[in-house]
């Protein structure tokens, strides 16, 4: 059987399906071996055996093809065909043999040559694998090269894969980016000796954990800073007042034994050294005198609270008549004492204004504090609920506002007027 009679034969479509692949495969490696900088004497191999494959499929094909233009007739065919024809078909076997194991010892050192190269997918593969984000792209933003976890990123983010680092920086932000649960740091970097632009995405989720759970802390640490300042400055007052408990308790025990002694006096006067009694008496009675004049027990409670405010770091400022009696008084302190510790705690703030005015029916106090506005609506827990409950139980009510900024109300109603007889 003639080459010729094979590819009319039922062994047509094996001999040139095989061909086809050969055919193929010469083209696939001459083209990585031209991407990967194969050596030139490697791709002068592979583009003579793609070559010679293409002139046996092409001989095949052009028997085929005169063949059917002549529709069966008996012109002859040309002296190249008909040589390639009359060859037994074994010799097309065997030219698909010599150029089949070829094709596979090619393909075998391509592999190595990638194992063992760097190559341009070899590169692109490893960046894959990165946990991180890669892209580049031109001076005019249209990305050049992108890895898979970028493609991800932008279409997570904009639904499309990245194509121009443009519109993904202008829908990512400033700050850190937030997505699915992960948060990404993107750093952009200009190389323009390269005319490129280097985009970062690092995941940053544990550090960004870590952040959040030591603001938490600092948090927690700076309001029980404040408490400690709070219950220092209180500390301090009650050992003075203990002190002078002390003080005035030793001052009446002497006094009592003074007494005493004056008794025994007045019973013997013989008996007594009379100047030392004298002497011990006038002491006394100087301190007691002393002590009516300047007698620091009743401490103000309003004053206390601008003490407190002053320790902590809030200026204080009241604009209006301050109630003289209780309970506007006593309530205005407290007020104070917890808009103060408030504005240091959750708003960073420096002073509060209070404003106080006199109404037809009662007294409005208005107290407002600096720092960051609240994110949104307080709720009331702690300090503020204790307020509250001691506002309703004088009879006032008690407004808190969170927008533009802090604001507490609390309006306290007239005392009613003692009936007349």
């Amino acid at each position: 059987m003639t080459i010729h009679e094979a590819v009319f034969s039922v062994w047509r479509q094996p001999l040139l399906g095989i061909l086809f692949l050969i055919l193929t495969g010469w083209m696939a490696l001459l083209a990585a071996a031209q991407r990967d900088g194969r050596s030139r004497r490697a791709r002068i191999v592979m583009l003579a055996c793609f070559l010679l494959s293409g002139a046996v499929l092409w001989f095949c094909m052009c028997m085929i093809s005169w063949e059917n233009n002549t529709h069966g007739g008996f012109a002859a065919l040309p002296g190249y065909l008909a040589a390639a024809g009359a060859l037994p078909a074994w010799a097309l076997a065997l030219m698909e043999a010599c150029l089949a194991v070829p094709l596979v010892l090619a393909a075998l050192d391509t592999r190595r040559y990638r194992n063992e190269h760097p190559t341009q997918d070899s590169i692109k593969e490893t960046l894959d694998l990165l946990p991180v984000g890669v892209a580049y792209a031109g001076m005019d933003g249209a990305v050049v090269f992108r890895n898979v976890v970028m493609d991800q990123l932008s279409l997570a983010l904009t639904g499309s894969l990245l194509t121009d680092i443009g519109p993904f920086r202008a829908a990512a932000g400033d700050g850190p980016l937030s997505l699915e649960g992960r948060v990404w740091q993107l750093d952009t970097r200009a190389y323009s000796d390269r005319a490129l632009t280097e985009l970062i995405a690092t995941d940053i989720t544990e550090q960004a954990a870590i952040l959040n759970d030591l603001q938490e802390k600092n948090r927690k640490l700076k309001d029980i800073q404040l408490r400690l300042k709070i219950y220092s400055r209180q500390a301090e007052r009650i050992i003075i007042a203990q002190e002078l408990l002390t003080a005035r308790i030793a001052v009446h025990d002497g006094l009592g034994h003074v007494l005493l002694e004056s008794r025994h006096y007045l019973s013997n006067p013989a008996a007594f050294n009379e100047a030392m009694l004298l002497q011990t008496l006038r002491n006394t009675n100087t301190y007691l005198l002393r002590e009516y004049e300047q007698d620091d027990t009743a401490r103000d409670a309003l004053a206390d609270a601008i003490d407190m405010a002053e320790t902590i770091g809030v200026e204080v400022t009241i604009a209006g008549g301050i109630p003289q009696e209780e309970p506007g008084r006593g309530l205005l302190a407290a007020a104070i004492q917890e808009c103060a510790a408030n504005a240091v705690k959750h708003a960073g703030g420096s002073a509060l204004t209070v404003r106080i005015r006199k109404e037809e029916n009662g007294t409005r106090f208005s107290l407002e504090s600096d720092g960051r506005p609240p994110s949104g609506p307080i709720q009331e827990a702690g300090g503020l609920l204790s307020l509250r409950a001691l506002t309703e139980s004088k009879g006032g009510r008690m407004v808190i506002e969170s927008a533009p900024a802090f604001r507490l109300v609390i309006f306290l109603p007239a005392a009613p007027e003692a009936s007349k007889i």
